[in-house]
Order: structure tokens, then sequence, then C-alpha cells
């Protein structure tokens, strides 16, 4: 079964360089002269699909069915007994760098087959040159598949197994990380790797274009729904693996500005500039360039997503262990995927000349562009102080680069102000004109929208008093000094810096909530005046008619509720290291700095311990040891009076073989409109055998969870295909002519 596995894979390199031999000389041939060879092409594309298909379900059966003849079932099976069993069975197909990789392969197979199912019928030189761009990109990764390192399809070692089909030895021990059986990670990686495969698509689509000179606006059209599903999937998966991060890994927060974590928002960062690339190309015939370069970024981001993630040149605790061969391999087809489009893009300048100037930068033009900049340089940004300590040696030379590590607090230093920045940008876009905006047609759009944000920016400041400031926290050092947050210079004035962002995020917040509310309101009001409906008729009717306007209008309106929750949940957190002896009914308490007494109070919250639970559970399999589950049961109070049960705990994998053993935690939460009390059991401390429980206020950070549901739901609402032709925008109000 081993070798079958093998076996498809070749057939499918075969097929694709198939595939791509025969678009390529269709093509060559032309149209109507090649047609049958380009036929050939096409259903070349549909047996890669098959090919990897078959290959893919027999590395999954043979996880659901724990066959250990293969090396990577061994390393990677479930070892959970739980009703998520079964699913995580099906989750360690992308649990390990080999099986990850093939699924990757495989994604990127059904996107191809399906646009080579699309256009098949068409036979026009940008489908055609498309599909066989797509081809060299599965042959790319195809071939990866045959490194030693990127093998699934490994058979087991003759001592890993005794004759009665048990794991023996270190092979017992093996198994999928604990860390990855929850939830949020049956979903966080397919997702991501959706993302990852359908922004090839607009690339490949992009590069047709250029090869066969066409700048019209096809291309765009083609690619158009698979590139908006792409990054909302993309989204989906950055917000699930946010969901993992913060009831899991145990430290109370979502984004610590890890290596992985940031590969996966980089080509989302590019991915908006690239959407809003191609309104701009559809709509007004210019932005090709921008269209054709923003699809090439994103997809070299993506292939950089995959080399941070697969090279090892950078230490992540999500990563794998470092693979030259992947390193290089990647590198190069980094370079090829930037250079290509360039020269490309040089060579039919007149093609994708574009069709309109840019007149004013008060226009929605200008504020796509410096959209577009802000999204480049972000990303841009993002990647280089990521990339900085990577450790990489020259071949046939004695040098290695090497930059410095940034820490988290240097990326919050500057991702700060570009994102309110750019929040400020892009919700101003929807009262905006095409060509310029006059002074009193701005005026007339924006005068309610300011007055909502007056109202809301009040209401949000009251919030930031009442409950966000009461839990502001600088870092220490441990004479007590302020740590400088990334920068030296700025710690004496980091609180004034903190505070002065959080403002004028709020309000940015504000403005970016009033705006969408206030156009849909005067589009309903319109509506049911100019066709004698009902305003909630009228509402509903726009947004599911209108649908690309109203999607982009919730979208907006959900990055403005986003950006509350970052302002509470990242600056106004605080923290507490809380200890108890195992006696139910004592209270924990907690030092916050040297030369303080103890105390049980976090800021109006208290903590009582009331009991310690744990249970082997049994084994899923002959020869295995069984994990050990342990519960902690706390009641939480506010004000003396108890207000919820807590119950933190975690999973110690390996425990009772008596080899050193990993730990899964299961943090425990009070989830509240303004804030959340977290709570991870972190074990008993060495030095004092007390039982210790690490304590977080996150202020507002279910904001952040409700508005990137609603950026999802307005996205979705965008790209739903549309059954008939598109209503006329939600009517603007307009200045009234002077008489």
């Amino acid at each position: 079964m081993v070798q079958l596995g093998t076996f498809l894979l070749g057939l499918s390199l075969l097929s694709a360089v198939v595939s791509l031999g025969a678009l390529v000389f269709g093509h060559s041939m032309g149209p109507k002269e090649g047609s049958t060879v380009t036929k050939i092409g096409y259903f070349g594309t549909l047996a890669v699909f098959l090919t990897t298909t078959f290959a893919t379900l027999l590395l999954l059966v043979a996880l659901m069915t724990k066959d250990f003849s293969f090396l990577y079932v061994i390393e990677n099976h479930s070892r959970d007994v739980s009703s998520l069993s079964w699913l995580y069975s099906i989750s360690a197909l992308w649990a390990g760098r080999e099986g990850s990789l093939l699924f990757w392969a495989w994604l990127l197979s059904c996107f191809t087959a399906f646009m080579a199912w699309r256009r098949m019928s068409d036979n026009d030189p940008v489908s055609n040159l498309g599909i066989a761009v797509l081809n060299f990109v599965q042959i790319f990764f195809l071939v990866a598949l045959f490194f030693d390192t990127n093998n699934a399809f490994v058979a087991a070692p003759a001592n890993a197994v005794n004759a009665a089909g048990e794991l023996v030895g270190k092979f017992a021990l093996s198994g999928m990380n604990p860390l990855l059986q929850h939830w949020a990670m049956i979903l966080h990686p397919p997702t991501l790797f959706l993302g990852y495969a359908g922004l090839t698509v607009p690339f490949a689509f992009a590069l047709g274009a250029l090869f066969a000179g066409d700048g019209s606006k096809k291309w765009v059209e083609m690619v158009d729904r698979v590139t908006v599903f792409s990054w909302l999937m993309l989204g989906i998966g950055i917000g699930l693996g946010a969901v993992w991060a913060y009831v899991v890994l145990g430290w109370g927060g979502y984004w610590a500005w890890d290596p992985v974590e940031n590969a996966s928002l980089l080509p989302w960062l590019t991915g908006v500039g690239l959407l809003h690339s191609f309104t701009v190309y559809r709509r007004r015939g210019t932005f090709k360039s921008w269209a054709v370069m923003m699809s090439a970024v994103s997809f070299v981001l993506v292939l950089l997503g995959t080399f941070i993630t697969r090279s090892g040149v950078i230490s992540s605790v999500h990563g794998f262990g470092e693979d030259p061969l992947s390193l290089w391999w990647f590198l190069g087809m980094m370079a090829l995927s930037l250079i290509v489009p360039a020269l490309m893009l040089w060579k039919r300048s007149k093609e994708f000349k574009s069709d309109n100037e840019f007149e004013s930068v008060v226009s929605k033009e200008g504020s796509y562009y410096f959209s577009n900049l802000f999204m480049l340089f972000s990303a841009l940004l993002v990647a280089a102080l990521t990339l900085s300590p990577a450790k990489i040696s020259i071949p046939f030379t004695t040098i290695v680069l090497q930059g410095p590590t940034f820490s988290g607090p240097a990326f919050d230093l500057l991702a700060r102000p570009v994102g309110i920045i750019y929040v400020l940008l892009m919700t101003v876009c929807p009262i905006l004109s095409w060509g310029t905006t006059g002074a009193a047609a701005f005026w007339k759009r924006a005068k309610w929208p300011l007055v909502g944000t007056g109202v809301l920016g009040a209401g949000l400041l009251g919030i930031w008093y009442t409950a966000m400031l009461p839990f502001y926290q600088t870092l220490h050092n441990a004479d007590g000094s302020v740590v400088a947050k990334g920068l030296p210079g700025i710690a004496a004035a980091q609180a004034g810096i903190d505070h002065a962002e959080s403002i004028i995020g709020l309000l940015v917040a504000a403005w970016a909530i009033a705006l969408p509310i206030y156009l849909f309101v005067e589009g309903s009001r319109a509506r049911a005046k100019s066709r004698g409906e009902n305003p909630l008729a009228a509402f509903f009717h726009i947004l599911f008619k209108s649908r690309t306007q109203s999607g982009g209008y919730l979208t907006h309106l959900g990055v403005g509720i986003v950006l509350i929750g970052l302002i509470g949940s990242s600056m106004y957190v605080q923290t507490a290291i809380l200890s108890v002896k195992d006696a139910p009914g004592t209270p924990l308490t907690w030092v916050p700095d040297a030369g303080v007494a103890a105390t049980t109070d976090v800021t109006g919250y208290s903590f009582v311990y009331q009991g310690f639970d744990e249970v082997t559970l049994p084994p899923n399999r002959v020869g295995a040891e069984g994990d050990i589950v342990q519960t902690v049961k706390i009641d939480l109070l506010q004000g003396g009076q108890k207000i919820a049960s807590l119950t933190p705990g975690r999973v110690l994998v390996n425990a009772s073989s008596g080899e050193k053993s990993s730990q899964r935690n299961n943090a425990s939460l009070e989830v509240t409109p303004l804030r959340d009390i977290f709570i991870a059991f972190q074990g008993p401390s060495q030095k004092t055998g007390l039982l210790q429980f690490e304590v977080k206020i996150n202020p507002m950070i279910s904001w952040a969870w409700v508005g990137f549901a609603i950026m999802i739901l307005g996205t979705g609402i965008a790209m739903w295909p549309k059954k008939q032709r598109a209503l006329a925008a939600v009517p603007m109000p307009a200045p009234k002519k002077k008489k």
C-alpha cells in the first residue's frame, strides 16, 4: 500500500507534465488547429486531480485504520479516545510535514480541476495558459513530495511493530502532537490551505493574460469569485488559529507574532489589496499593473508561508524541523514567481496600460491606491521583521546571513498606527466618488456619519475609561523600571503613547461603524420612499440583492468592531500568576511585584480553590498508555459574591509511561460583553509545590470575535454568486444644487 501511494503521485506528476506540454503546444498551434491538443491538456489536468485524490484517500484510510506499515501514520496518528477521535484521525492528514504538503497539493489540484472544468469549452488563450501555469505550480509541489523529508509514503521500519501489530520501543510513544487535538485545529489548517491553494489561481491567470497579451478585464472576471473565496477561507483560518491559541496554549492570548502566525497573515494582507485592485480593474480599467503584481506578491507570500513553516530556518512552536531541500526549492520558486510576471508586465506594458488616468487622490481610485500601498507596505514590513533572525548559509561559501530577532512589542509598535490609519482610509472609501470628489459632495455624505461617530465615540471612550483603563499594565524590569516595548528611548512615554493610540483608534472604530450603518439606513430610506416599500423590506432587498456593495459595508462594520476588540485585548490586559495549596476553600493568592504584599484580589475579582480531579483515560490502541486528564475547580468571585465556576485543566500525554510527557492545556473562561476572565492551570510549582495558575483579564476580547464573524458574513455575502443582474447601488445622498 505504501508503494501504491508513491505510484499514484508518480502518475499525477506525469499527468501534470503532459497537461502543461499539451496546453502550451496547443496554444502555439492556434485556437482551431491546436484545439485537439489543448483538450488533451485539460483532460490531463483532470487526471492530476483524480490521481492526487486517490493518493490522499490512501493516506487518509491508513490514518483512520491506524495502518502502522506507514511511517507517517506511526508519527502522526491520533491517540485521543473522546467522541472527536475519528475527526482527529482525519486531521492527522495535515498534522505532519509530509501529510500537510500532500494535502496542499491535493487542494491545488481541486482548484485547478475546477477552473479547467469551467473553462474547457471556451478554449481561449487566457484560460489555456492560466491552466498551464496552474499545472506548472502543481509540478513544483508534486516534485517536492518526492523529497525524503516530504514523502508521506515511506514504509515503517521493521522494528516499529511486533508480531501482534503493536508499536514497540520509541515508536510506542509516537503520535499526533497533543496540542493539535482540539476542535479548532480540525478546521484551522484546512481553511488556511484552501486560502493558500486558491490564491494560486489569480496568479496563474494573471500570467496567462500576460503570456496571451490580453489586458482586458476578462481574466479578472474569471478568477474574481475564486479569489474572494480564497481570501475568505484564509481569514477564517487565521481566526480559528487565534481561537485555538487563546484556549489551548495556556498563555491567554491569541496572537504572538510567531513566524508561522505571520506567515498566514502576509498573503491575507496583500489579498486585501488584490481584491481592491480587481474592483478598480473591472469598473474603471485601471490598476492593471497593480492587479497583476499583487496577485504575484500574494502567491509569493503563500510560498513564503510554506517556506517559513517547512524550512526550519526560523524557530517557531508551529514549524517543522529543518529541511535544506525545501529551503532552496521554495526560495527558487519564489524568485521565479516574482521575476517572470515583472518581466512580462514590462514586455506587455502597452496591452496593460490603464484605460483611464488617475484624476484625484480624493476619489475611490485614490482610496484604493493608498490602501494597496498600506497593505503591501505592511506585508513586506512584517515579512522583513519575521525573516530577520533566519540563519541562511550560502552554498559553497562560509557566508552566513542572520539578523536580529524582533519581539512582539516591536511588531505592535509598528502595526498599531499603520492599522489605525488603514482602517480610516478603508472606511472613508464608500463616500468617495470615482474620478474626483468635491468638498460639498464629501461633506454632504460625511456629516451624518460624523454625528454618529461622535455619539459612538463618546460611548466607546466611556467604556475605555471604565472597562479598559483599570486593567492597563506596563512591562517592568526586575528593578521596577519600565521596559521599552520594542524600541529604546520610548519607555518613559509608553503609557502616553498607548493611551493616545487607544483613543484615536476608538474614534476611528466609531467612524468605521457609524458610516456603514448610515449607508444602510439612508439606502433603505431612499428605496422605501421611491418604491413605496416597508423600510425593513427595503433593507433586506439592499442587503441580499446588491450583495457586492452591502457585503463590503458589513465587512467594514466588522473591521470597526474588531479594532475595538484589538485595542482592549492587546493593550489593556492584566496578568497575574496565582498560587494555592491543595485545600478546598482556600483563596488563590497573587504577588504582583517584588516587595508588594500578597493579595487575593485581581482588580475586583478573586478566586477560591474548590478541588482537584485526576483521571487516567483508557488507551486508544493495544500497547499504548492512557493519557492523564487533570481538572481543577475554581470559584470566581466579584465583590465577595460567586459569579461563575471555572474548571481549568490539562491533559498529560504519555505521563503514565514513565517517559517525558507532553501536555495540552484546557483553559477556562468566563465571558462577559466587556471582558473575559481567563485562567489556565500550570501544575504544581517545582519550588513550592503549590498549584499555580495564570490569570488574565482580557477587556473587549469578545468584540474581536464578533467583529470577525461580521467580516466573514460580509465577505460571504459579497462573494455569493448572483442569479440575476445586480441592482443599482445603494442610493447616496447628493448635495443639492443651488438655485
